[in-house]
């Protein structure tokens, strides 16, 4: 009595939770594990198992056999401490039922419920005798291994239970059992679902498998993966788009040394000058012409025997006397005086220093910047 009105508050919880998050994604055994305060991983291709991140395994209704290396990686999970839930009644199965010894054997007539067999309950806490199960095929437990069975049929056991190293397997031969309509219309099949958990750990990670089991060995290819690297049209596109991302990457950009390139036209200061003052004569800014024309020339001497054109005059002439800058007759040391600024300044007198600078850049063969004046101001 008191296992009937506990499965039916357990019933009613579930029921009450998953409809509060009906859009929830997952199977209706996932989200019943979840609102148990499990984690809850549901394998897919996308999600292949991970035993080593599990406390427990559970495998629901598969329909694909899992292969020997996956056999042999879950009996190791168990061993090392992990817990085996196997529910189904598929002869698919054959393989992990095996390799304990078991056997699962099918008859013809479908059996309605199990019932427990023992006075002691292994469940102690929520006891229940009757689980309806709604299967054709019972377990063989093996003589060598000591098996509890602790649900059967007239034709044989149903649910089982053994240890086996560090862990715990629990074989169960009914696909109904844990379906979505035998938790929800029979509440001791849901108790069963609690007892069950309950014997792991509070917030155990759990890896639910329902259907197909898939490993990081078996995982089907993606899709998309498969489409781009696994066709000649997906390849093909791959290598226009990488020749398409190498040229838009290299476009006018040039391999080697760079080479001097010679100007061959260009303002002459004279005519730089004229355009100048006729743009700033209204303002009589003759001296910002000088001072541009002085900057310019010193940027150009600097650059040409690399030295700082900002250094005072009499450092910098010196700097150009050291470094072997042409001086013939002190031409140019009187032409970088010449260029300081002294006051007001005339229009033939800046012509004259721009000519004297031209003909001294090209006396010390000592390029310059190219001038641009707009002729249409």
């Amino acid at each position: 009595m008191h296992g009937t009105k506990f499965a039916l508050i357990f019933i009613a919880f579930i029921c009450f939770q998953i409809s509060c998050d009906s859009l929830e994604d997952g199977t209706f055994l996932h989200r019943a594990l979840r609102k148990l305060k499990f984690r809850v991983t549901e394998i897919s291709g996308i999600y292949p198992a991970r035993l080593e991140r599990y406390d427990a395994l559970f495998l629901q209704d598969l329909h694909k056999a899992p292969t020997e290396t996956e056999v042999k990686g879950i009996q190791s999970f168990v061993k090392d401490g992990g817990t085996l839930i196997v529910a189904g009644d598929n002869r698919v199965l054959d393989g992990l039922f095996n390799i304990y010894g078991l056997e699962l054997r099918e008859f013809s007539k479908t059996q309605e419920f199990s019932r427990r067999i023992a006075d002691k309950p292994f469940f102690p806490r929520h006891p229940i005798d009757e689980i309806r199960v709604r299967t054709d095929a019972v377990i063989i437990e093996p003589v060598e291994r000591e098996v509890a069975v602790l649900y059967r049929t007239a034709d044989g056991a149903v649910v089982v239970t053994f240890r086996d190293g560090e862990g715990r397997v629990f074989f169960i031969a009914s696909a109904y059992l844990f379906s979505v309509d035998g938790l929800l219309y029979d509440e001791n099949n849901a108790t069963l679902l609690y007892n069950l958990m309950s014997t792991l750990p509070r917030n155990a990670r759990i890896g639910l498998a329902e259907r197909i089991y898939y490993t990081v060995e078996t995982k089907p290819p993606n899709p998309f993966t498969a489409l781009v690297f696994g066709t000649r049209g997906g390849l093909a596109t791959v290598y226009i788009c990488l020749a398409l991302f190498v040229f838009l990457m290299l476009r006018g950009r040039r391999f080697g040394k760079p080479l001097d390139v010679r100007e061959r036209s260009r303002r002459l200061s004279s005519e730089y000058v004229h355009a100048m003052t006729a743009l700033y004569q209204k303002g009589n800014t003759r001296s910002d012409i000088l001072r541009h024309i002085r900057d310019t020339f010193r940027s150009d001497l600097g650059n040409r025997w690399q030295i700082n054109p900002n250094l005072e005059t009499p450092t910098f002439l010196r700097e150009l006397t050291r470094r072997g800058a042409v001086d013939v007759g002190e031409e140019l040391t009187d032409l970088v005086t010449d260029l300081e600024p002294s006051g007001n300044i005339s229009e033939a007198q800046l012509l004259d220093l721009a000519k004297r600078v031209d003909a001294y850049r090209e006396i010390a063969n000592i390029g310059r910047t190219k001038l641009v004046v707009h002729r249409n101001i």
